[in-house]
């Protein structure tokens, strides 16, 4: 018996759900856009000390929503938790569903979950080409129609590393129409080192608005799985009730308070972020290579029509890095900003694959 499955779900390309290269000794992971240090002393500490009580299902989320709301000056039923800032995504889209509109406006190259979990919870999503791959909000503002009722914005956008500034999105946030819910997801954001950085959380209260944070890049959790939005409390209220029961499991809750209180280690992380950036930057230049500008943890550089080949020379070197011919920028790599040490390995390694 063959069962059928909405059209929806029948348009998502199959997408490999476990890492099969990069674990073992000797490969250079610059593919993922991970935090290339190991975690915070604290969070590994903290996390071993309560790993005997595993039997138990984990605590309450309000400690981890407490320590946010004072991060940023807001109230516990401003925020949420979630496995990840996936499980928020897909929240918005399960709490938002309305018959009448079902129209996702995804302005695209940009992270892939959103098409991806608005075919499955039966949206239709719309994809807005990029002029000149920067962020037109305006061009955004135009498509809204009748039937939209999410707009997902990534900023810094990935795979691009761009972002769009706060005087813009205050005039496109105040265009918006009430009944649709503005996503943006800020997974980046701790890197950003533009002044003009949006200041997303301070318009929650005043505009239809869920911020995306997370815990899986800057404070080095991704294996955790932990993000939070945040947003208006009744929009709060709506996407816990969508929630799974002890969707954000305790070593997760316990490693993301922990890591909270490590400043320190972000300072160094995003040191190192810097230092990394503007080496690849010269380097990329001295080699030839356009790139953009980024405000997040890696640099997407244009090789030409065999950046795939270059990709697979790399990996025969043992260094992983993303060719976006997924995003159908076949003539582009997105490199990840890894320690010094990986960043020169993979300066040398590309050298000797792209000629």
């Amino acid at each position: 018996m063959k069962l059928t499955v909405d059209p929806g779900v029948q348009s998502i390309p199959f997408y490999p759900k476990a890492m099969k290269y990069g674990a073992d000794a000797g490969w250079i992971r610059l593919s993922s856009n991970e935090n290339p240090f190991s975690p915070s002393a604290k969070v590994v500490t903290s996390i071993l000390e309560s790993i005997f009580d595993i039997n138990r299902y984990p605590e309450s989320e309000f400690d981890l929503k407490a320590l946010l709301s004072e991060k940023y000056g807001i109230e516990t039923q401003n925020v949420c938790i979630g496995n990840g800032s996936n499980e928020l995504i897909e929240t918005a889209l399960k709490s938002m569903r309305t018959p009448s509109r079902n129209r996702v406006l995804i302005p695209e190259p940009s992270f892939a979950f959103y098409s991806i979990a608005a075919r499955i919870y039966g949206y239709e999503p719309v994809p807005l080409a990029l002029p000149g791959l920067r962020f037109d909000l305006d061009l955004i503002l135009d498509t809204i129609d009748e039937r939209t009722r999410v707009i997902f914005l990534n900023n810094p956008n990935n795979p691009t590393g761009m972002i769009f500034e706060e005087p813009d999105f205050l005039s496109f946030l105040k265009e918006v129409p009430p009944e649709i819910l503005v996503v943006v997801d800020e997974a980046y954001a701790e890197y950003a080192e533009n002044k003009n950085f949006p200041r997303s959380v301070s318009h929650v209260n005043d505009y239809p608005l869920l911020v995306l944070r997370t815990f899986s890049k800057a404070y080095g959790l991704a294996g955790l799985r932990v993000g939070y939005g945040i947003g208006e409390a009744s929009l709060i209220s709506f996407i816990e009730r969508t929630k799974q029961p002890f969707s954000v499991n305790m070593m997760a809750l316990i490693g993301a308070k922990a890591a909270l209180g490590d400043t320190h280690y972000v300072e160094k992380v995003l040191e190192n972020n810097v230092k990394g950036k503007q080496y690849l930057y010269a380097s990329l230049r001295g080699l030839g290579f356009d790139f953009f500008p980024t405000e997040a943890n890696y640099v997407m550089f244009k090789v030409g029509s065999n950046a795939e080949t270059v990709t697979k020379k790399l990996f025969e070197k043992k260094i992983l890095v993303r060719w976006l011919g997924g995003y159908g920028l076949t003539a582009y790599i997105r490199v990840s900003i890894g320690t010094m040490e990986e960043n020169t390995a993979f300066i040398d390694a590309l050298k000797g694959s792209s000629g």
